[in-house]
């Protein structure tokens, strides 16, 4: 047989989906899973590579230096049994089922995932719902999970059928300032012509408006369980095991005593900075092993998701960082090259950074913290010397002057304010890690020492919690840390939390609210 020398490429557009279609009999079946996802106490077996490829929440478990790459299984948190369900079956047989039973729970649970096409799906279906008596209520939870087109379709929809909306329960159980907000647009259809609210009603009829629905959820609020902010300290980014920068973030809940995972960083960065703004977190500069970076990335607390913002100025690793009067300040650092002094702040309004008056030495590995309306930078690397040296910035005056120094040189020390006390742990020295704790009193100008912690921690993560100190990671001298401690100023006595599940130095911290 003669077989001319031609080539065939061949094609199939059914190849991918018996294979997802064989594993998805194979996970039935519970064979060649290689890893079960806890949910509840109820248990997934599934495919890690399968997770990885529909999810970068699950990339990132599977891939880095977390402790979750190697368990064969994994506690999933905020997420319900039934939802992981319906989850699995779409990622294992592209289809899914959703109505009005699941899709608030599932819309969250696939933001918290990062499965955006459920997102998506979830978002399209509450459209196809919209009517004068959901449509308020779609909109607040479009807006709660940032789904921005659902948010703008739900809000076109009351502004054309106001009209019948105001009729709906929904209207009435309107917070005073959404009432206000809503009755102030300017696209509102009344009688078949868009207006604004003011054009049709006098001034004392809105104050009306508003009063008497204040008055008519009076009784039910006195029967409503009142929902209290609860306080969460994040771990972002950092250097690892594997001798790299990282992007896995980590947050704990102190009641609980439990650290879980959120979203993985958009890029991994050591010598990276963090702090809190409008319930978002901002994770600032750094170092991707390559450069020293002025990129901002932001973790929407609300959905769970990450966005950038304007660059900084200035390329800052190892900076100090942190929030005042709804802006963000930054100083210090380095930049490949020297050791900074300058200080930029960013107003989140006008996505806009702006150079700020110098300190009197550059310095990295420093911190930066409020206390009484003023932001102290302390400690650092000049590149000659670990420094002692403390410098207050008047934000009001724009100035800098010098204060009381430390009792010891400290670079990489962990910072935070306790009762308009601020504290400083930790650090190196120039020859040994550091187990001590400063404390200082702004109001006297004067520095003493306070209980040691377990553990030497240089380059740790530090924070103020609910009103204790927080130690957590780090580096001993010989081991990276993902151990973490608690320090109450009223008894003096530091205690050991949970672990974290990545050990880790030169990581950012912050804490934020949310419901």
């Amino acid at each position: 047989m003669v077989i001319k020398m031609e080539l065939c490429h061949f094609i199939s557009d059914h190849q991918a989906k018996e294979v997802v279609r064989s594993m998805n009999q194979l996970r039935k079946l519970n064979a060649l899973c290689d890893v079960e996802l806890v949910v509840d106490f109820e248990r997934f077996p599934a495919h890690r590579v399968l997770l990885a490829s529909c999810s970068d929440y699950f990339r990132a478990m599977f891939t880095n230096t977390m402790c979750e790459s190697a368990r064969t299984s994994v506690p999933i948190k905020n997420v319900s049994p039934c939802v992981m369900r319906i989850i699995l079956d779409y990622v294992y047989a592209e289809s899914i089922t959703i109505n009005a039973d699941n899709v608030q729970e599932l819309l969250p649970a696939a933001s918290l995932l990062q499965l955006h096409s459920i997102q998506q799906a979830c978002c399209e279906f509450l459209e196809r719902q919209l009517d004068s008596s959901n449509c308020l209520g779609i909109k607040a939870f479009a807006d709660t999970h940032n789904c921005t087109e659902l948010s703008q379709s739900a809000e076109k929809f009351i502004c054309q059928n106001f009209v019948e909306v105001i009729k709906h329960e929904e209207f009435l159980n309107l917070s005073k300032e959404d009432l206000e907000g809503l009755i102030k647009r300017e696209n509102i259809a009344i009688d078949g012509s868009k207006v604004s609210i003011f054009e049709v009603c006098d001034t004392y009829a809105i104050r009306s408006i508003v009063i008497m629905l204040e008055q008519s959820k009076l009784e039910s609020r006195k029967t409503l369980p009142r929902l209290s902010l609860k306080e969460y300290m994040v771990i972002v980014g950092g250097f690892g095991l594997n001798q790299q920068p990282i992007d896995v973030v980590e947050q704990f809940e102190s009641k609980n005593n439990e650290w879980s995972l959120l979203p993985p960083l958009p890029t991994r960065r050591r010598y990276v900075s963090a702090t809190q703004l409008g319930g978002q977190i901002y994770v600032i500069g750094g170092y991707d092993n390559a450069n020293r970076l002025s990129s901002v990335s932001v973790l929407d607390c609300r959905v769970m998701q990450w966005k950038t913002v304007a660059n900084m100025n200035v390329r800052r690793g190892l900076a100090g960082v942190v929030s005042y009067r709804d802006k963000i300040y930054v100083a210090g650092g380095f930049d490949g090259s020297s050791r900074l002094s300058s200080m930029e702040v960013y107003d989140p309004n006008l996505d806009k950074w702006e150079m700020m008056p110098q300190m009197t030495i550059g310095r990295e590995g420093s911190s930066l913290v409020v206390c009484a309306d003023m932001i102290y930078c302390i400690g650092g690397y000049d590149g000659m010397t670990i420094l002692r040296s403390v410098n207050r910035f008047d934000p009001r005056e724009g100035r800098w002057i010098t204060v009381t120094p430390l009792s010891v040189g400290r670079s990489g020390a962990g910072v935070a304010v306790v009762d308009d006390m601020i504290y400083v742990c930790g650090g190196f020295d120039g020859s040994q890690h550091l187990s001590g704790v400063e404390c200082y009193n702004p109001r006297m100008d004067m520095w003493s020492s306070v209980a040691n912690m377990h553990n030497a921690r240089c380059y740790s993560s530090t924070a103020a919690l609910e009103k204790k100190l927080y130690c957590a990671a780090g580096y001993d001298g010989a081991t990276l840390l993902n151990s973490a401690e608690r320090f109450d100023p009223l008894s003096n006595k530091w205690s050991p939390v949970a672990a974290m599940s990545t050990p880790r130095c030169d990581a950012g911290i912050c804490v934020y609210q949310r419901y």
